[in-house]
């Protein structure tokens, strides 16, 4: 074999090991739930849960009325019995979802039914009355219900395997061989999960790919703070609910100094990375109630909901300080970065216009002053009633 030869099949067998390598990754991926959107999946499973639930217990008692038309009476009342337990238990799990993790209450919602159709089946001789009543469909019921649930097409299999061991329970039971009209039950069982794997994984890729969407058009696509219309409407709720409870609500604005003369000498890339160390710095310096956002250019903005003006004013200087002393090195060179910053506080019936423009003059009072510090805004003398610009 020559050398280009050995060299060809080399190459091959790399991009091969890779193709696959790339393919067990991607099966990997697909097996848990992303984690930028964890919190508002495991929601949904939990408000889910609490919505069907109730509906399942209503259904649930109702249909003892037509066990009590086919049954004999003693069938009827251990049924009902046993109807009744299941009802309080779907309640009892919707009122409890709280506690329990996502997947928790998932199987815990797809159990109950499972273990409850299981005993009142086992109940049930010979098997041909329960097929009269309709319990041999609860297998094919509970699997129909995943489908509403978006999850890992693995984690549905998981959850799928309480009804399937009832039906294989209510195959068995009589000792006899499997029939063609069981085949095909099994074989509806395992098509129905897999339709309801697949629904529920794209349901799941669909809700990542709307957060991801919803960032993008809340999110400063360079710093990752909230952009201008984020701000203006998180900014115009604060300010209602401030004035509703009487509580107060600071702004912080900040502009770092001289940042042409970084764009000028080391080119706009270098801006762009000190841009965003330094909205990692007011992120760092923020609460989880905050908002930090990138008010445009090389400025930005923090709401500080419940906080009064001296207390921002230490917010503040922690973030000129940070800034300060942040690493910010370009082609090896370190860069000094300050930042000025205004403060101000809303006053009472001033408007959203004119707490921004107190905010911006103590701002521009801190650039004359010398840089590098921070300047309260003097309070309100008179207060506008505007609204968001």
């Amino acid at each position: 074999m020559s050398a280009s030869s050995a060299g060809d099949s080399t190459m091959g067998r790399l991009a091969r090991a890779t193709r696959v390598r790339a393919l067990i990754s991607t099966l990997a991926d697909s097996t848990r739930v992303p984690v930028a959107c964890a919190s508002e999946r495991d929601r949904i499973v939990r408000m889910r849960v609490r919505t069907l639930a109730p509906v399942l217990a209503v259904l649930t008692i109702a249909w003892i009325a037509l066990d009590a038309a086919v049954l004999q009476p003693v069938d009827a009342v251990r049924i009902g019995l046993l109807r009744i337990l299941m009802a309080a238990a779907l309640v009892l799990l919707s009122r409890a979802t709280w506690r329990l993790s996502a997947t928790g209450t998932l199987r815990a919602f797809v159990w109950t039914q499972a273990l409850g159709f299981g005993a009142m089946e086992w109940l049930l001789q010979p098997a041909h009355v329960a097929g009269q009543v309709g319990y041999g469909l609860f297998p094919f019921v509970i699997v129909t219900q995943l489908a509403l649930f978006p999850a890992p097409w693995l984690q549905t299999l998981r959850t799928a395997v309480a009804p399937a061991a009832s039906l294989l329970f209510a195959l068995h039971r009589d000792g006899r061989a499997l029939s063609i009209d069981d085949w095909r039950d099994a074989w509806l069982l395992v098509l129905l999960t897999g339709v309801a794997a697949w629904t529920g994984h794209a349901q799941l890729r669909l809700l990542v790919e709307l957060l991801g969407a919803r960032r993008e058009a809340s999110e400063d696509a360079l710093t990752g703070l909230a952009n201008r219309r984020t701000l203006d409407a998180r900014l115009a709720a604060e300010a209602a609910r401030a004035r509703r409870h009487g509580q107060p609500l600071s702004l912080l604005m900040l502009d770092l100094d001289r940042f042409k003369v970084v764009n000028d000498e080391y080119g706009h890339a270098a801006g762009d990375r000190v841009l965003a160390a330094a909205a990692n710095a007011l992120a760092d310096e923020l609460r989880s109630i905050d908002l930090g956002a990138r008010f445009g250019g090389e400025e930005f903005v923090a709401v500080l909901p419940d906080t009064p003006l001296g207390d921002a004013m230490r917010v503040a200087e922690r973030i000129r300080r940070r800034i300060a002393a942040m690493p910010a090195t370009v082609q090896g060179r370190t860069i000094p970065v300050t930042v000025s910053i205004g403060a101000a506080e809303l006053a009472d019936s001033e408007g959203i216009a004119g707490v921004l423009a107190r905010t911006d003059a103590a701002l521009y009072r801190a650039k004359r002053g010398g840089r590098d510090r921070c300047v309260a805004a003097p309070p309100s003398v008179r207060a506008p009633a505007d609204s968001t610009p």
